[in-house]
């Protein structure tokens, strides 16, 4: 797969962590670790969902590719998302940690949903078909790390961690 990351995306995000109300975690902190790797497998589900409908608009439909990702790689995607919540939950409730998931969602579909903040279609469309095949483990990872690049890191902590 080539490389995806996009220069000048930190300040897309910074963006959206200001829309957010976000720009330092606390004590409980941002994620790291293997809640850190959940959170950027999230983050590309998320990003080639919006792309996937965005860019259909642009005459690029990859929603067919896009299901046979989120076919081939459901299950990991669930347990990322478990890793979230469970990172989430000891200082949330487990409402609170659903709530600040869903809010993350939320900011990067909307950082996701303009044109400047992805790949081109056509790269992404790769990208998804790629992950729709059979693939090595700890490829989904790798490629979550390419297609987002700089954008992880600061995506994280876009939402604000705060226990009630």
């Amino acid at each position: 797969m080539g490389n995806f990351a996009r220069n000048g995306t930190a300040a897309a995000l910074a963006a959206v962590m200001a829309l957010t109300g976000a720009g330092q975690a606390n004590a409980t902190g941002c994620l790291t670790g293997a809640s850190a790797d959940a959170a950027m497998l999230r983050q590309l589900d998320v990003m080639l969902l919006v792309s996937s409908l965005r860019c259909r608009l642009q005459g690029v439909d990859f929603r067919p590719e896009y299901n046979g990702f989120l076919e081939r790689n459901r299950d990991e995607l669930g347990v990322a998302n478990r890793t979230i919540l469970a990172e989430l939950s000891p200082a949330n409730g487990a409402g609170g940690a659903a709530d600040l998931l869903d809010r993350m969602s939320v900011s990067l579909a909307n950082h996701y949903g303009q044109d400047t903040a992805t790949a081109p279609c056509a790269e992404l469309r790769q990208a998804a078909a790629e992950l729709a095949a059979p693939h090595d483990p700890g490829a989904l990872l790798a490629a979550a790390q390419d297609l987002i690049g700089d954008d992880a890191d600061a995506s994280i902590c876009a939402v604000r961690y705060a226990a009630r």
